[in-house]
């Protein structure tokens, strides 16, 4: 008996943007530059600033006591930083420039399940609930109170964005 495999198939990565623009706009007002606390940061520019420059920067953002360590248009906190550049093999004196932070969030994405979604294993509720796990702007989308942020318990966050949205960007998501 043989067994037929079937391609896995990748995800046409400008079929993303839609997402990605949506998740900016929940977490920092679409802003490379915002931090935790100041969406409308002009004054430190992190697109400037090397991804080992940004580490250092969080390391004493949160040693200064704020609450969150969150960077960037995708706001990504210091410890899934570290481990996108050592699973990803990325060099940290790389600048964190807007095509850095895209790539960082598509790796996000697909951490989340975007390939399982296109190839079927995760129904697209599944994947906007695996999201939100990452952006604590994005709804849960399932479950008892779909429109809360998968961090509401926590005191500070909370969904910025309506289930339906979430879904209709990821319906955009599609194959090579």
């Amino acid at each position: 008996m043989y067994r037929t495999f079937t391609k896995e198939q990748t995800v046409d990565p400008a079929s993303y943007r839609p997402l990605l623009d949506l998740i900016a706009q929940g977490e920092s007002k679409s802003n490379y530059n915002a931090y935790f606390g100041n969406p409308h940061n002009t004054t430190i520019d992190f697109t400037s600033m090397t991804i080992n420059e940004v580490l250092a920067w969080q390391t004493d953002y949160i040693a200064q006591g704020a609450a969150s360590s969150a960077v960037g248009r995708y706001q990504i906190i210091n410890t899934t930083l570290q481990e996108l550049v050592v699973q990803h093999q990325i060099d940290p004196a790389q600048k964190f420039d807007k095509t850095t932070q895209d790539s960082l969030a598509i790796a996000l994405l697909e951490r989340r399940g975007s390939i399982a979604y296109i190839n079927g294993r995760l129904t697209l509720d599944q994947f906007a609930a695996e999201l939100s796990k990452e952006w604590a702007a994005l709804p849960h989308v399932t479950g008892s109170d779909p429109s809360a942020s998968y961090y509401s318990h926590d005191g500070l966050n909370k969904a910025l964005l309506d289930p339906e949205q979430v879904r209709q960007a990821i319906r955009f998501i599609h194959a090579r």
